[in-house]
């Protein structure tokens, strides 16, 4: 994996609602230590081992953990403390993002090379590289060489996380894209047909919330429930014939049934009664 020499923050961080909300000077520096650490790579996505951590951050590890726990809230990482991941939320959408088709081709074989990696993370790493990419190429020329070499590695790249990880990269992916242009999403349902399963609703002007498609499954939903209703209709008739067959052949099982249904029989009544009669006397 590649490591890189110089760190690109954009000027636009000491602004950020996120950062001025931490609670504290050490935090703040924990967060950018993260940007300059000797382990952080071009995906934003990386292991920092937490006694190196604290030595960067110069914190005590337990002091480390309480701003990673800030930092987490505020939304400005994701961390994974038993592989001591962690990735850079908005890494893409920065100055550290890939500017060309070659770049996002080597950070796709980075993130390839990871191991031990969170399934939750890496899909946010992802959805995040894909998204960020297509809205970045919307600035090239639309006939420029750059846009299709782009769209044919994503595409790849789309159909490998998708093929591991299933409908959990989908949500992930849905999420992502609610902040971005319509124009992405559009973008990426072209490169990737599988997201035509969802639907947009807007929530802004030029924006877009991706949903599973409701209509997908409420049909799914009412084909279940009419094969269960078929199935338990099915088992109550199967049951009953077995029932029917058992009482007719076998008239004792009939009046047993008889008695459990209906109570005792008059005859029963007045054994008992001659009984009582009989134990009074």
């Amino acid at each position: 994996m590649t490591s890189r020499t110089y760190a690109q923050i954009e000027c636009s961080l000491k602004s950020s609602k996120k950062v001025k909300g931490l609670t504290n000077h050490a935090t703040l520096w924990a967060y950018l230590c993260a940007h300059l650490s000797d382990y952080s790579t071009y995906t934003g996505l990386f292991r920092y081992p937490l006694p190196m951590w604290a030595y960067d951050a110069q914190l005590e590890i337990p002091d480390l953990e309480l701003a990673i726990a800030e930092l987490t809230r505020a939304g400005l990482i994701d961390y994974d403390p038993e592989e001591q991941f962690i990735r850079i939320v908005g890494w893409f959408h920065k100055r550290s993002g890939p500017d060309n088709p070659n770049r996002v081709d080597s950070v796709i074989a980075d993130l390839g090379g990871l191991d031990n990696v969170d399934d939750w993370i890496f899909c946010r790493t992802a959805s995040e590289l894909m998204v960020a990419s297509v809205k970045r190429s919307l600035r090239w020329k639309q006939e420029a060489p750059g846009r299709a070499q782009l769209y044919a590695s994503l595409k790849v790249f789309m159909a490998e996380v998708y093929q591991d990880h299933g409908d959990g990269f989908l949500e992930i992916l849905c999420e992502e894209l609610s902040s971005a242009p319509a124009t992405v999403s559009l973008e990426l349902k072209a490169i990737f047909p599988v997201l035509h399963a969802l639907s947009v609703e807007p929530v802004g002007k030029g924006s877009g919330r991706v949903t599973p498609s409701l209509r997908e499954h409420e049909t799914r939903r009412d084909v279940n429930e009419t094969n269960t209703k078929k199935d338990e209709n099915q088992n109550k008739t199967a049951d009953f014939s077995t029932k029917k067959s058992s009482q007719s052949s076998n008239p004792i099982a009939l009046s047993e049934v008889l008695r459990k249904d209906k109570g005792p029989t008059p005859s029963t009544l007045q054994s008992r009664v001659a009984k009582s009669a009989l134990g009074n006397t």
